[in-house]
């Protein structure tokens, strides 16, 4: 039963629906330029801004409810729903990334692998603390540092990600990267600017809570070490 000021459940058909669309990504990718090196790239570059929409509003939402105040309370009750959708539509993308491997003439090197092999581990292991039942296995403090931690360090993969070619002046280039390098500035600038408005106000007009959902089974996905919502 929904309790008030809790946001409506839609951690499954969000989970779906980012799932579903990223496989039609990939799917469609693969359809127009073949299911080797040419389609596999297309297919991975398109999923991973597909997956970073959904990671961005998980990594901001409650960092834009700390700035502009209860107006954003839903927003910032649904970054756990964001995350868990993040997750779900980066699986597509993972697959590509094994399939390259078996079609690419000359794959990625070993350090790009383990980079973002690092990114994904955190992705999902963010997903299961996501449940209390998993969070129970490790300290509070233990889970805060790694939610800290994790989410850096998946918003850093991406930054490497999309940062791509150096930078030319050309329209091609400003589509494919630039809204996305953009979104990421933004992202720093709100968490940063959340954080200096906590560290500023001992007691600010509405401080995101790690919310539970679901209060029995699940707590916040993106929380920081204070366990408010970034």
């Amino acid at each position: 039963m929904q309790t008030a000021g809790q946001p409506r459940p839609v951690t499954g058909r969000w989970m779906l629906t980012a799932f579903a669309i990223a496989l039609v990504i990939g799917g469609v990718s693969l359809t127009l330029r073949g299911s080797g090196e040419d389609g596999t790239l297309l297919g991975l570059k398109l999923t991973a801004r597909w997956s970073y929409l959904w990671f961005w509003w998980a990594y901001t939402a409650g960092a834009w409810a700390t700035l502009l105040g209860p107006r954003l309370r839903t927003l910032a009750m649904h970054s756990r729903d964001f995350g868990l959708a993040f997750a779900a539509a980066h699986l597509v993308h993972v697959a590509l990334v094994v399939w390259i491997y078996q079609v690419a003439e000359h794959p990625p090197g070993a350090r790009t692998l383990e980079f973002f092999g690092v990114a994904v581990l955190f992705t999902y292991l963010l997903a299961l603390l996501s449940f209390r039942r998993f969070a129970g296995w490790l300290t509070p403090r233990a889970v805060s540092v790694i939610r800290t931690v994790g989410v850096e360090y998946i918003a850093l993969a991406f930054l490497v990600d999309f940062i791509g070619p150096p930078f030319a002046h050309t329209l091609k280039y400003a589509v494919s990267y630039g809204l996305f390098l953009a979104l990421i500035v933004l992202g720093y600038g709100v968490r940063i600017g959340a954080l200096l408005r906590r560290h500023a106000h001992s007691r600010p007009a509405w401080e995101p809570r790690c919310f539970d959902i679901q209060p029995a089974a699940t707590t916040g996905v993106f929380c920081d070490a204070s366990q408010h919502r970034l």
